[in-house]
């Protein structure tokens, strides 16, 4: 047996007994029922991270606290059947989490935090009626103090979850890495701003305790708004533990104790949701910029594939007419054979070097016009709605409304998604360009996509002025533009594109209420239109 399967058992026990120590205060009937009680959070954490095998050792810990702790008021039976509770819902909450509902202890999405949350609540109440039921059933209690009993045993175990349970289970995922001196400096002002918060709620006497207490929303809100989750975590232990000693302090009587923890609770859960909705927010805008990374380095190698082939275009012609004349010399040579022997080798090698540019040539156009797609099965609509949040802030900045309108029961697409979103991104901003240019009191771009025949039918339509005659005629061929910036390539690179899916573009209509663009694409990456 390894050291690590033996101490952490018994650190987890000493923990448990510790926290279920400092915490056991106000309590009813000399009981474990207290406003305060962190060894929830810290059992629910332990059970996420190992997992519920581990059941067992809860079971011990919370029966070693009571006989540990409460001895006087401690008998064996009652003790037996309310560690068993606790560690038996406790352990079917995290089974539950875990399996069915697909809760990511990692907290990285806002859905993971109030999932435990919401089910933390849900448990603790459970927990609760059946914990202070037993004591009641017992004669250890009177019934009539049931309510009140189960109300601030289900508040300590609630706060004791939504505070230490989200902390350990980041500081279970945190990386050390050592934080620059002004994150530092501005994370111990948040600490002293809390501190001084709850010394302006409880330490002036003549102030109403209650009207001054969301004085704490201030930190915590900076807290969580700057630091994301982990700084709300933290916000909360610091928060909770300022709290604790300044009621201690005071000396407030034991229901007005739980009423400012019922407040606290709604204040951490508040600061979780907060802090999880801002570090997600920065993951979403983080992998958003590495696709708008990703659809820029693809237009990159489209471009140049464009640009390749448009020069190989152009570079083949000279190099079949230089082997005409080359080989024109030949017989020019060959007509007038007095030493001609070295002129005659020397157009050969012209010839041949020709051959081979025409080869290498050849060559390129091939690669150019390989398949070289990474299919994935993805819903049009995600492709529209990815492409849309590619577009949006540049949208919004121009004050175009953009709208969708996909049949979500379309089956899904073998594409490579990267491609065909750089398909939409510039067919959409092409319709941006034009809609700057039209007088409209209501500038609108709409998407749409919908089943027709074995394929996928998409369409981006604008209500600008339309695409001028000239223009139209060459529509899809390289540097072709009206704009004085513009390549005239992103058409092109949409065209290869959606080609290269087996599918065609085409421009459905234009005039001076507007342009479309349609593209097909084959649900049988088989199948070629």
């Amino acid at each position: 047996m390894s050291l690590r399967r033996v101490l952490e058992p018994a650190i987890f026990l000493a923990a448990y007994v510790f926290l279920d120590q400092i915490s056991f205060i106000h309590s009813i009937s000399h009981l474990s029922i207290t406003p305060w009680n962190p060894p929830a959070g810290l059992a629910m954490a332990f059970l996420l991270i190992r997992g519920i095998r581990w059941t067992p050792l809860v079971f011990l810990a919370s029966l070693l606290a009571d006989f540990l702790i409460r001895t006087p008021t401690t008998t064996i039976l009652p003790a037996v059947l309310t560690a068993a509770t606790i560690a038996g819902f406790y352990g079917l909450l995290v089974h539950i989490l875990r399996r069915p509902l697909g809760l990511d202890i990692s907290l990285h999405r806002l859905r993971d935090v109030l999932l435990l949350n919401v089910g933390a609540a849900v448990g603790s109440l459970a927990v609760a009626v059946l914990y202070v039921g037993t004591f009641v059933w017992f004669g250890q209690l009177d019934p009539a103090r049931f309510t009140a009993a189960t109300t601030r045993f289900w508040i300590g175990d609630m706060i004791g979850i939504a505070v230490m349970t989200p902390l350990l289970l980041v500081a279970y995922r945190f990386v050390p890495r050592w934080p620059s001196p002004r994150r530092t400096a501005e994370a111990a002002l948040q600490g002293l701003t809390i501190v001084l918060m709850v010394w302006l709620v409880f330490g002036i006497r003549a102030a109403d305790e209650f009207r001054l207490f969301y004085l704490l929303f201030v930190p915590m809100i900076w807290a969580s708004v700057r630091f994301g989750l982990d700084g709300a975590v933290l916000a909360n232990l610091a928060t909770q533990g300022a709290l604790i000693i300044a009621i201690q302090s005071v000396g407030h009587e034991s229901t007005t104790v739980t009423a400012f923890q019922l407040l606290m609770l709604v204040l951490a859960l508040a600061s979780l949701a907060l802090g999880a909705a801002v570090a997600e927010g920065r993951r979403t805008a983080a992998a958003l910029q590495a696709r708008q990374v990703e659809l820029a380095h693809i237009s990159r190698l489209s471009l140049a594939g464009e640009m390749a082939a448009a020069l190989a275009h152009e570079l083949n012609q000279p190099l079949m007419a230089a082997m005409a004349f080359a080989r024109a010399a030949q017989r020019l040579l060959d007509n007038n054979p007095e030493d001609s022997t070295k002129a005659r080798a020397a157009m050969g090698r012209a010839v041949d070097e020709a051959q081979r540019a025409g080869d290498i040539v050849k060559s390129l156009r091939q690669f150019i016009g390989q398949d070289r797609l990474t299919r994935e099965m993805v819903p049009p609509a995600r492709l529209i709605a990815d492409a849309l949040a590619l577009v949006a802030p540049e949208a919004k900045r121009l004050g175009i409304r953009l709208a969708a309108n996909p049949d979500k029961s379309a089956p899904d697409l073998p594409v490579d998604r990267v491609q065909v979103q750089q398909v939409l991104v510039n067919l959409i901003r092409n319709a941006l360009d034009a809609m700057v240019k039209a007088d409209s009191a209501d500038p609108w771009v709409a998407l749409s996509a919908e089943p027709e025949d074995g394929a996928i039918v998409f369409e981006v339509a604008d209500c600008g002025p339309g695409i001028a005659p000239d223009i139209g005629e060459r529509l899809f061929e390289p540097f072709n533009t009206s704009k004085a910036t513009g390549m005239g390539l992103g058409l092109s690179i949409c065209r290869t594109l959606v080609e290269a899916h087996g599918g065609i573009i085409w421009l459905e209509r234009t005039g001076p209420t507007g342009t479309s663009f349609r593209f097909r694409l084959p649900l049988d990456p088989t199948e070629k239109d």
